[in-house]
């Protein structure tokens, strides 16, 4: 039996959007506008598909998402963008809920 957390209690909304690949954290750029994070930058919410500068954002709810650097911690956890589509450990940052490090795969399962 495998255990997976994605796609528990997602809320997605739909806007346009630049600069963003699928599976990667966005921020909110303008009105109805999404862009990728920058280094530093709070997640507002994961990228799940793109068409034609139009994003289908998750804003809330389970994703996992590639790290860079240091493996996030389990718990509350401060992480942001790193600016390369992936998510960073960054003191400050605002904490999500961790449930889950593959320091293998180098992926984080969080909540949004």
């Amino acid at each position: 039996m495998a255990i997976a957390y994605d796609s528990i209690g997602q809320v997605c909304v739909t806007c346009f959007a630049g600069g963003l690949q699928v599976n990667a954290p966005c921020k909110l750029a303008a009105n109805n506008f999404v862009a990728a994070c920058t280094d530093g930058d709070a997640i507002e919410g994961v990228v799940l598909v793109l068409k034609d500068n139009i994003a289908t954002v998750a804003v809330k709810g389970f994703v996992t998402l590639p790290y860079a650097g240091n493996a996030p911690t389990l718990g509350y956890c401060p992480l942001a963008g790193n600016g390369q589509g992936k998510v960073k450990m960054l003191a400050g940052a605002r904490e999500h809920l961790v449930f889950n490090v593959n320091t293998t795969k180098k992926t984080v399962t969080f909540c949004l």
